[in-house]
């Protein structure tokens, strides 16, 4: 008979807050030199993010990364400093505990690469187009899962990526026109006018609804 998995998982339910950090800014910090510190290393340099490695030893993998501070060295406390962002992931349970004990007593968001559930912060799948950023999980510990569902997503997104980079220039120039910027606001972003721009006619939609003054307004950077 299968094992009825569905049992305890309401145990591994987490609440989420999502924040858009800017990577340039972020500094992260990565203990160990295993494979799972290379993955991480690797992911946050691909974002741009400001990113120290500690570790006695690293896995060859990590001479192939550029823009990385490798540090050999053991773990000691004034590492985690300057960093707004740690990952824990040693092969030394003792050491983990004590470097989350460190991070929680001067509140460091932290990743807890051995167990998910001990950690502060989860990094979720992000993908990215030219105008839209978007990040998914699961509330489950399934990243296979939210790479399965970051395709879905893009894909979805795919068709709306050139429409949103369009309205965001629109809704920028609207914001000097202060009398009719939130109705011009809450216009362009929407279902109705995205289908008037897929036709090639939302200068004519708006001029319609908003006049030709403020139409050349509106379009003077695209």
């Amino acid at each position: 008979m299968c094992k009825n998995t569905r049992k305890d998982i309401s145990k591994e339910d987490i609440d989420y807050t999502y924040l858009s950090l800017i990577s340039k800014k972020l500094n992260v910090g990565i203990i160990g030199g295993g494979k799972v510190g290379y993955i991480k290393c690797k992911n946050f340099l691909s974002k741009k993010c400001n990113v120290e490695v500690l570790s006695l030893n690293f896995i060859d993998e990590f001479k192939s990364l550029s823009n990385v501070k490798l540090i050999h060295n053991s773990y000691y406390k004034e590492f985690i400093m300057n960093k707004h962002l740690i990952v824990i992931a040693t092969n030394d349970k003792s050491i983990n505990n004590i470097i989350k004990n460190d991070c929680e007593e001067f509140y460091k968001i932290y990743i807890f690469a051995e167990d998910y559930l001990e950690s502060m912060a989860i990094a979720p799948v992000q993908r990215n187009l030219k105008n839209i950023s978007f990040a998914v999980n699961t509330n489950h510990g399934n990243p296979k899962g939210s790479l399965l569902l970051s395709e879905k997503i893009i894909d979805t997104l795919k068709d709306y990526d050139e429409f949103i980079g369009y309205s965001s220039t629109i809704r920028n120039e609207a914001k000097i026109i202060k009398e009719h910027k939130k109705d011009i606001i809450n216009f362009v972003c929407s279902e109705d006018f995205k289908y008037f721009y897929d036709k090639k006619k939302d200068e004519i939609i708006i001029e319609m609804f908003f006049g030709k003054e403020i139409l050349n307004k509106l379009y003077k950077k695209l």
